[in-house]
């Protein structure tokens, strides 16, 4: 019998340790379906991706120089995207010619093989913002193309709804879900701070949290806390270069690490500061409290999940907002009824998933 062709479509293979994640629990559920090929496609050739293959050795990678070919997606029985933000543009201008030709070229990508029997769906993405009425057009033209879809938050949700797109669904991000965590409890310090940011360039007022950030730090290790700085990606030279000497720093790096150790780091701390959704996902499903700074609406609908009532900065507040926030999370505590029913939407959809992949 012929093998199915399944394409896993998203963040794929760029060290980042939130689409790594999502990865690897979505092999781990395609795993589950018989006699099926599946593949990734590359389009950065400076990326090292080979690391891949440590979560599934059968993976075939397909590398692209920049773009694909028009009529990639015709070859594949099912292109599966597999969550994160996919769907967004920030640009406040698209000008009549590039919006006329990629109007033209997600015909030729999306409707044309979906025509032909190519199938397409996605589940846990984010959906937006967008600064510019053709970019929600063109998206919307795409995303029309899926059988299914499943978004992770309410505002890609009323955006989805808006477009018109049928066969919709809330369902949260794929990382709710994964099972693989550790029982054992390994308290390395149990008085470090986690801090884990990001630049955020689309914003440059935003980037303010990361001064701020650094100010907190100073504090904290003034007052006899350990701080401990956790990248889920390689960020900028320039906030590296700060950084570095001064604090205790952890960068995800697939090629010497597992999923499950990483997460460990989070499990080890007293409190997290991020302004990274999984970081925030992680240290709620480990336990570990947990401070957000909102630099998306993503990561206040992240942080709900585990509380009634979050703790969230805002990224243009000072440090005291930061210190006070420290102080608020100690008389916090977790309300995971809504993650317990969000697991199982989820589930739920997951089983519809594998389902259509299978047929």
């Amino acid at each position: 019998m012929k093998k199915k062709k399944i394409l896993l479509q998203g963040y794929i293979g760029h060290s980042n340790f939130g689409d790594d994640l999502l990865f690897e629990i979505a092999i781990e559920r395609i795993k589950q379906i018989s006699n099926i090929e599946v593949n990734v496609v590359i389009t950065d050739p400076t990326v090292n991706c080979d690391y891949l293959y440590n979560y599934f050795a059968e993976l075939n990678i397909i590398k692209f120089n920049k773009r694909l070919p028009l009529f990639f997606y015709n070859q594949f029985d099912k292109v599966y995207y597999i969550g994160g933000g996919v769907f967004f543009d920030y640009k406040t201008d698209l000008s009549l010619l590039p919006f006329f030709k990629n109007y033209v070229t997600n015909i030729i990508r999306y409707k044309i093989p979906k025509l032909l029997g190519t199938q397409f769906g996605g589940i846990g993405l984010g959906i937006g913002p967008y600064f510019n009425k053709e970019s929600l057009i063109l998206h919307k033209q795409l995303i029309s193309s899926f059988d299914f879809l499943g978004v992770r938050d309410k505002k890609s949700f009323d955006i989805a709804k808006a477009m018109g797109i049928k066969n919709l669904y809330l369902s949260n991000d794929l990382s709710i879900g994964y099972k693989n965590l550790s029982d054992e409890d390994i308290i390395v310090s149990s008085n470090e701070i986690i801090i884990c940011p990001r630049s955020y360039h689309h914003k440059p007022a935003f980037e303010k949290h990361l001064v701020e950030l650094i100010k907190f730090a100073e504090y904290l290790e003034e007052n006899n806390f350990k701080t401990h700085w956790i990248f889920l990606q390689e960020d900028t030279a320039e906030l590296m270069r700060k950084l570095n000497g001064k604090f205790k720093i952890t960068i995800w790096n697939p090629l010497n690490m597992s999923i499950l150790s990483f997460i460990e780091l989070f499990k080890n701390g007293q409190v997290v500061f991020s302004s990274r959704m999984h970081s925030l996902f992680i240290a709620g499903l480990v336990d570990t409290p947990f401070v957000a700074v909102k630099l998306h609406p993503k990561l206040k609908f992240a942080s709900e999940l585990f509380y009634e009532n979050p703790e969230i900065i805002n990224p243009i507040d000072d440090l005291d907002m930061y210190k006070l926030a420290l102080e608020n999370i100690k008389i916090k505590k977790f309300n995971k009824e809504k993650l317990i029913n969000d697991k199982e939407v989820l589930n739920q959809l997951n089983n519809k998933f594998l389902d259509w992949l299978s047929k």
